[in-house]
């Protein structure tokens, strides 16, 4: 099976007029922060880079004036001199008894750039009211790079796919990824780069095709914690948690999701077999395969605790969102306490 290259976007700034003297990217997202430093390199440094034409530092452990002097110094050996500064939020920061700030010495440079020097700051915050980002607006390229909202996922998906990977993935294959996989766009990009890998030489992604590739093995693990939490074994889940943090350790963020999606079905499934339809009828109905002993986990709790389960996963999720939580260990303090025997109704 042939592998499908990514193809790379185009920069949005006009290549024509060549390479601009500064390039700021900010955002809450690291993938995107990272596709948009990618294309930024390629464009200015073209395919094969010379690695003597870059010069790289961290912000919190580099100066302003390093930097600075970095961009005005010309390289012997390549044509230009491409500054690359990561994690640049603290580089602007100055001491409160500085004569001169460092941002006004950044707007000093910025308003005659060395004819040869390149700069590109990555950061996560950017304030499009400073002068700063006026004057980079001005002269360079500012670069936002904040994630798509929850229910904006799936479009960009179906974008992403068309783009980067040339297959085309319909809407129900792109609402399905993301209810199994989350928000969290490095892990679906690489969901997607799998996808396309499998579909080939096919170039369009069906629901069937994340079923077969996504679905089988999140909604094994899912439904296996759920399986051994209705079963009243702790150990059991927890020991199932603990494989699948060894090998992906971004689990802790998806896990919330991933739950919140298995009590959902099983909610949902209860509510069929409460009217009547067959567990294994609701399980086909609900796209619930494998064995996992269905029917001990819908007779586990009532309908109304399913629902209650599904609120406390919305408060955990809730609670890491304000840093007032650990989702890691909120998870496993959750999957203990279901774990718990049940007590039996109080008689009237």
């Amino acid at each position: 099976m042939a592998t499908r290259k990514p193809t790379p976007a185009p920069l949005a700034a006009d290549a024509s007029k060549g390479p601009l003297p500064v390039y700021v990217i900010f955002g809450a997202d690291s993938f995107l922060r990272l596709e948009a430093l990618q294309r930024i390199l390629r464009e200015v440094l073209g395919d094969e880079p010379d690695a003597m034409a870059l010069a790289e530092y961290e912000g919190p452990s580099t100066t302003i004036t390093t930097v600075l002097d970095e961009l005005r110094t010309p390289s012997l050996l390549a044509p230009r001199r491409v500054v690359l500064v990561r994690d640049a939020d603290d580089l602007l920061k100055s001491d409160p008894e500085a004569k001169i700030t460092n941002r006004e010495l950044m707007e000093k440079y910025l308003g005659a750039p060395t004819p040869t020097g390149i700069l590109i700051l990555v950061c996560r915050s950017w304030a499009k009211t400073t002068r700063l980002y006026k004057l980079v607006d001005k002269i360079g390229r500012n670069f936002a790079c904040d994630p798509p909202k929850p229910q904006e996922i799936p479009t960009w998906l179906v974008a992403r796919a068309r783009s980067t990977y040339g297959v085309s993935l319909d809407s129900a294959a792109s609402r399905r990824l993301a209810e199994l996989v989350g928000s969290r766009l490095g892990i679906l990009d690489m969901e997607l780069a799998k996808l396309a890998t499998f579909v080939a030489p096919r170039t369009a992604i069906a629901q069937s095709d994340v079923e077969q590739m996504v679905g089988a093995t999140r909604e094994e693990v899912i439904f296996r914690i759920t399986d051994a939490v209705t079963r009243g074994d702790a150990p059991a889940a927890l020991a199932i948690w603990d494989q699948v943090l060894a090998t992906d350790r971004s689990a802790p963020y998806r896990a919330v999701g991933g739950l919140a999606y298995a009590f959902r079905r099983l909610a949902e499934a209860k509510n069929l077999v409460e009217q009547g339809v067959p567990a294994m009828e609701a399980a086909r109905r609900l796209r619930i395969w494998g064995d996992y002993g269905l029917e001990r986990q819908l007779a586990r709790f009532p309908l109304a605790q399913w629902y209650d389960h599904l609120l406390k996963l919305l408060k955990i999720d809730l609670d890491a969102k304000t840093g007032l939580g650990d989702v890691q260990t909120n998870v496993e303090k959750l999957v203990i306490g279901l774990s718990r025997p049940t007590r039996p109704a109080a008689r009237a």
